[in-house]
């Protein structure tokens, strides 16, 4: 019951953060038992989803800071992340753009700490609105906006750089 209530959101926030699906099954598979075997450790005055997400983007960001050097080189599945967003009236040409727009942002997005990065995927990627956030990570809703916000600043510092020097 518990896997069934929350495998979706804990797969896309490691789908987020590895960049291929065959981590992000692994690290799905990592949390659940890291759940199963800490859920005596769960305070029951706390919302268990807020813990579970909590959980589950420490988890994350562990397995980002463990695999520090090999995130240069990670190979994004380029049918990672169009699907969802594939629209029926597009031409051929605009659906290709799309999808190199995709792309390029998740690179993007996998350069930005890992902090600044799951706030962007909970927020902007899975649609979590700004008080989930904050009740998921457990941190007043202000701190939230803001630190989204820097997100955003720092994700678009990024694409800007790039472009200076093209």
């Amino acid at each position: 019951m518990l896997v069934e209530s929350f495998s979706k959101k804990v797969y896309n926030l490691a789908l987020n953060f590895a960049g291929n699906k065959d981590d992000a099954a692994d690290m799905t598979q990592e949390i659940f038992l890291k759940i199963y075997n800490n859920i005596d450790k769960f305070e029951e005055e706390r919302n268990f989803s807020s813990w579970v997400m909590k959980l589950s983007k420490n988890y994350c960001i562990d397995f980002w800071r463990k695999n520090k050097s090999s995130r240069q080189n990670v190979e994004l599945d380029e049918n990672l992340y169009t699907n969802s967003v594939h629209d029926q009236a597009l031409t051929p040409e605009d659906s290709l753009v799309q999808k190199n727009d995709i792309t390029y942002l998740r690179q993007k997005l996998l350069q930005l700490p890992p902090d600044l990065r799951s706030l962007i995927i909970m927020r902007d990627i899975q649609d979590y609105s700004y008080q989930e956030i904050s009740e998921n990570l457990d941190i007043p809703l202000g701190t939230t906006k803001s630190r989204i916000n820097r997100a955003r600043l720092k994700l678009a510092q990024l694409i800007l750089n790039e472009h200076k020097r093209n």
